[in-house]
């Protein structure tokens, strides 16, 4: 669980909560057609930006940046050099009784353990590996860009709800009384637009692309495992190359 990512954004909008609280009428910052044309425009929109399905499975990896399921690099590294060392020992084919630990670690280090336990070409296995790659990047991707499209989107629509509310305020110049009100829930859209946006879509895309990022290393360092073992390389280079690859100071040589 990455307690950050929640903290972050309760005490976001807890602030701004208080703020508002602080400042007297709350009930005044809430006006439903703004909500309509902020939230409902700006999910609009992105539905039309993307492939429904990638929209579900983009508002879905929220949870991955609350709870992003990935391994702590030293611990990773250890259990690949472990792996390295069982294969130097004993053989390739000995890890055919570990592969559904492999599988249940990452199906990807699975799928690629299964081919080298199996004799393929190691550039064989670096090909298919390298496909497997380019979509699960194209998948990581596309969750990151629907947050970022909504990032964008919330404000637009809400300057497009401040710009509905000041035409609609115009039309009442005749009354002077209803100025001040009228370019208060006008305005109101622009905020929920903005805290929308700050609070919650740009830092939970940020933190999904940081995410991102780290997945693929750590697939990529399997793919340093698989051509270690298939080379014969030892276990401590293979040891010292991960702890580089993941900026770990320290370690066996």
């Amino acid at each position: 669980m990455d307690i950050s990512t929640v903290i972050g954004i309760v005490a976001a909008f807890l602030l701004i909560v208080i703020s508002i609280a602080i400042g007297g009428s709350p009930l005044a910052f809430v006006n439903i057609p703004s909500i309509l044309i902020t939230v409902g425009g700006g999910l609009s929109a992105t539905l039309t930006s993307f492939p429904m399905k990638d929209l579900f499975s983009g508002l879905k990896a929220i949870t991955k940046a609350m709870n992003p399921g990935l391994p702590d690099p030293m611990e990773l590294t250890d259990f690949l050099v472990d792996v390295a060392n069982r294969a130097r020992k004993d053989g390739i084919l000995a890890l055919e009784s570990n592969i559904d630990e492999f599988y249940g670690r990452d199906p990807f280090f699975g799928e690629i353990m299964r081919m080298l336990i199996d004799g393929q070409d190691i550039e064989e296995i670096r090909s298919n590996a390298d496909s497997s790659l380019m979509k699960i990047e194209q998948e990581l991707s596309t969750e990151v860009a629907v947050w970022e499209t909504l990032g964008e989107l919330f404000p637009a629509f809400g300057m497009i709800g401040t710009l509905i509310g000041l035409i609609q305020m115009l039309q009442n110049l005749n009354d002077p009384s209803a100025l001040g009100p009228g370019m208060a829930v006008a305005m109101i859209t622009t905020l929920y637009g903005a805290i929308l946006a700050n609070a919650f879509c740009v830092p939970v895309s940020k933190k999904l692309k940081l995410y991102k990022d780290l997945s693929l290393l750590y697939k990529e360092s399997y793919m340093f495992t698989v051509e270690a073992i298939n080379n014969g390389t030892n276990p401590n280079v293979l040891r010292s190359k991960l702890m580089s690859l993941f900026g770990i100071k320290g370690g066996e040589e």
